[in-house]
C-alpha cells in the first residue's frame, strides 16, 4: 500500500507551569486527609517491606505511586494570573519557533480543551489572539484525553481536503482545578499542561500516514464533569467524577490498542513496524499494560506521568514535543511513531505519524 503523505509536523512545543506539586505537599491539604483512609491504605501497599514504619504521609505517597505511578504533577498556580487559553498559546509559540513560521503563516487554529476560562470568546479565538493572528479562523473541540488526537486528525483532514496549508493544533487543560480534595481517587491523578504541533501540507516522508482513527464508547459513569451551570446551590457537586476500577483500566489498554491498530492498517503497517508509542498517560498502570498488550519493547511505550500527572488532552501533546526535543533518548530518524489516546465519555482517537 503506497502511502499518502499529506501533512507534516513541522513544529512541536508545549508549556508546563512552573509550580511541581509532589504527593508530600498534596497532602498538606486538611481535606484531602480528611478524606484519605490511611489504614486502608497501608494494608494495601506491597512494595515496602515495613509499611506499619511509615508516617501518613509517606503512606500517602507510596499509595499514590503504587495506584498511579505519579510522584509529582505540574499546577497553574492562580498568583500567576494565567487561564488554560494562556498556556495553549505559549506552547502555540514555542511550536511556530520550532517550525520557523509566523502566525501570519497559518490557515487554520484547532484548539483542543475541557477547562477554559472563558465559554465565550472560545478558546480557538482567545489563542489566536494571544499568539498575534485575531482573524485566524478555527474552533475548540472537546474529546476529553483524546482531544489533542482529534485536533490532529482534524487539521489532517483540513489539510488534505486541500482547506489549508498550515495547520496549528493545540490543547491546553488545569484540571487540577475541577477535582474536590476529598475524592482521593481524582485529586492524586491531574496535572496542568499544553501542547501543540505544526501541521503543514508537504511531499516528503515524514508526517501523518493515512487517516488517523476516531470513535466512542458512551459511557458516563466512568468519567463525566458536571457543566457549572448545572449546579445548584441547594446540591453542589464536585466537577469531575472519576470511579476508576480494574475495568476502567482494561478498556482503556484495549480501546487504545484497537485505535492503534486501525490507525497502523490505513497507514498500510502494522505493530511491527512501530519505533514508538504515545499513550495518553492516564495512568501509569494503563500505560506498563499497553506495553505488555502490545508485546512491545523496553522504551517504546514512552512514559511521563510520573513528573507530570494525567494532563488530559495535552498529554500527547507534551509527550510528543519531549520526544522530538530529546527528552526521552535518541529516536531512530525518521521514528514511526503511534499516537493514540481514550478519554471519558468514552473518546478514543489514534494516529501515525513520522517524526
Amino acid at each position: 500500500m503506497t502511502l499518502h503523505i499529506a501533512a507534516e509536523i513541522v513544529g512541536t512545543g508545549s508549556y508546563l507551569p512552573e509550580t511541581s506539586v509532589d504527593n508530600y505537599t498534596l497532602y498538606e491539604n486538611r481535606e484531602l486527609r480528611a478524606a484519605f483512609d490511611v489504614e486502608r491504605a497501608r494494608s494495601s501497599l506491597h512494595a515496602v517491606d515495613d509499611p506499619a514504619a511509615l508516617s501518613d504521609a509517606e503512606v500517602f505517597d507510596c499509595w499514590t505511586k503504587q495506584m498511579t505511578g505519579i510522584h509529582a504533577r505540574r499546577v497553574l498556580d492562580r498568583a500567576t494570573g494565567m487561564t488554560t487559553e494562556d498556556m495553549a498559546a505559549e506552547a502555540s509559540l514555542r511550536a511556530l519557533e520550532a517550525a520557523g513560521m509566523e502566525a501570519r503563516d497559518l490557515d487554520l487554529l484547532y484548539v483542543a480543551s475541557l477547562t477554559c476560562a472563558d465559554e465565550v470568546p472560545n478558546a480557538a479565538c482567545t489563542v489566536a489572539d494571544r499568539i498575534g493572528a485575531p482573524e485566524l479562523g478555527g474552533y475548540l473541540l472537546n474529546a476529553a484525553c483524546a482531544g489533542f488526537v482529534s485536533g490532529l486528525a482534524s487539521g489532517w483532514a483540513a489539510i488534505a481536503a486541500g482547506m489549508a496549508e498550515s495547520v496549528l493544533v493545540a490543547s491546553a487543560d488545569t484540571l487540577t482545578r475541577y477535582v474536590s480534595p476529598s475524592d482521593t481517587r481524582t485529586a492524586v491523578l491531574f496535572g496542568d499542561g499544553a501542547g501543540a504541533v505544526v501541521l503543514r501540507r508537504t511531499g516528503t516522508e515524514r508526517g501523518v500516514l493515512g487517516p488517523p482513527v476516531m470513535f466512542g464508547q458512551f459511557d458516563r459513569t466512568a468519567l463525566h464533569m458536571v457543566g457549572q451551570g448545572w449546579e445548584t446551590d441547594e446540591e453542589p457537586v464536585a466537577k469531575l467524577h472519576m470511579v476508576g476500577g480494574p475495568r476502567i483500566l482494561r478498556n482503556a489498554i484495549t480501546a487504545m490498542a484497537r485505535a492503534g491498530g486501525d490507525a497502523l492498517s490505513l497507514a498500510g503497517l502494522a505493530w511491527a513496524d512501530v519505533d514508538l508509542v504515545v499513550p495518553h498517560q492516564a495512568n501509569a498502570r494503563i500505560t506498563a499494560g499497553l506495553a505488555k498488550h502490545l508485546g512491545l519493547g523496553t522504551g517504546q511505550v514512552v512514559h511521563n506521568i510520573r513528573d507530570y500527572g494525567n494532563m488530559s488532552a495535552s498529554s500527547v501533546a507534551v509527550t510528543l514535543d519531549e520526544i522530538v526535543r530529546g527528552r526521552h533518548g535518541e529516536i531512530p530518524d525518521p521514528a514511526t511513531t503511534v499516537l493514540t489516546a481514550i478519554g471519558g465519555g468514552y473518546t478514543v482517537a489514534a494516529a501515525v505519524v513520522r517524526v
